[in-house]
């Protein structure tokens, strides 16, 4: 019996068009808040994780947001499945608004983050610390601690394991408010592949060689050609930690890198646990090169 995934697609309505005119035949598209819903039946000799490569090169090269999934539907079925849309972060996991949890990390030791607040189309706010422990971290050294990155950002709520923390604690205030930015422009696959010859990277249209294009871009302190400024995205938190993202399409001109705010792009929870682990910092790189 053939084998049937699903994928999930989030981003502006210009970039999900563009997206969905690139896809390879026999894809159905179910629109759904925020993004898409991709169901792919394999072909034979096409594995899944062919096929969820593929997806998300094509996502990459449109500059939409790809949240991994590539999930068996026959296998969801006969597990209860897992409806990220209806079931609540809190409810999943226990940690509430304005809590801390911990990830565990590849190396076995524990990376933390604060969670501020969710919308039902599955974006997570969070705010990642520095804090790399052997155990779950006790909330006040989670409070005191450094942050990874200068202000909270956005992440997929996928299912990824969120450990509550030992007599949880409230250790961040609501209502909260955050400016994130929305890149205006995208550079174009000539300018790219001429980018990609000057820093000697290969294979740009596949995930690891645009990641490794972003991270020679950053250390030598370029930005992506094509990126006309910014709009403003605020994300605002209720006191219940119910998330509402607006959008300001008023262009802001790019200012430096201490005074623009994150991209407003959700990033997997995958790139988070990374870069607490000492690999790539692929949020880092997004936001130093746009």
């Amino acid at each position: 019996m053939p084998l049937q995934i699903e994928h999930f697609i989030h981003g502006s309505l210009t970039r999900l068009k563009r997206f969905r005119t690139a896809l390879p035949d026999g894809v159905e598209v179910q629109p759904t808040p925020g993004g898409l819903i991709l169901r792919q039946t394999l072909a034979a000799g096409l594995d899944i994780d062919s096929a969820n490569t593929r997806i998300e090169a094509i996502a990459v090269a449109h500059g939409v947001e790809y949240d991994g999934s590539g999930r068996p539907l026959e296998e969801a079925d006969l597990q209860g499945g897992l409806d990220l849309q209806t079931r609540t972060f809190t409810s999943r996991t226990g940690v509430k608004a304005g809590q801390g949890f911990a990830v565990l990390l590849p190396d076995g030791r524990f990376g933390h983050a604060i969670h501020l607040g969710s919308d039902k189309q599955g974006h997570l706010l969070v705010d990642v610390s520095t804090l790399v422990t052997n155990r779950p971290a006790r909330p006040d050294d989670l409070q005191a601690a450094p942050r990874r990155y200068r202000q909270p950002i956005l992440v997929w709520h996928t299912g990824f394991a969120a450990l509550p923390l030992a007599a949880q604690a409230q250790v961040a205030s609501l209502p909260v408010e955050i400016a994130l930015r929305d890149g205006i422009g995208w550079p174009d696959p000539d300018a790219v592949a001429q980018l990609a010859r000057r820093f000697g990277v290969e294979d740009t249209d596949a995930p690891q060689g645009w990641y490794a294009l972003l991270g020679a871009m950053a250390r030598s302190g370029e930005r992506l050609p094509g990126i006309e400024g910014f709009c403003l995205v605020t994300a605002r938190v209720g006191r219940t930690g119910a998330l509402k993202l607006t959008w300001d399409h008023t262009p802001v001109q790019s200012a430096d890198g201490v005074n623009r705010p994150m991209p407003w792009q959700a990033s997997k929870m995958d790139d988070v646990i990374s870069a607490l682990a000492g690999g790539p910092d692929v949020i880092e790189m997004t936001d130093a090169v746009t």
